[in-house]
């Protein structure tokens, strides 16, 4: 199953579904356009699928606009803390070497 698939179950409950789409997707992420990435974060904010939608974005692949609360810089920042911390040995992390207790 793609994450296409099931998007229907729980699209229409998304706060998004009333609000202009445009919203979702700035021309920019500077400028007055961080002004509508704000509003849109907050009505993702408040919106109760947005772990969904999220995971949706993030299965997608790269997809334009803002999805689960965040723009595609931060689902691409997301999915490399992600995929280092699978990589990340167990105990490690910490930065400093591990000491033999006496």
């Amino acid at each position: 199953m793609t994450a296409s698939d099931n998007r229907a179950g729980w699209w229409s409950r998304a706060a998004c579904s009333q609000a202009d789409p445009e919203l979702f997707f700035p021309i920019s992420y500077s400028g007055p356009a961080l002004r509508q990435v704000r509003k849109a974060k907050v009505l993702c904010a408040r919106c109760q699928i947005q772990q969904e939608c999220l995971g949706y974005a993030l299965a997608a692949g790269s997809i334009q606009g803002v999805w689960g609360g965040t723009t595609e810089e931060e689902r691409r920042l997301l999915k490399r803390r992600r995929r280092r911390a699978r990589m990340e040995p167990v105990g490690a992390g910490s930065g400093a070497p591990e000491r033999a207790r006496s």
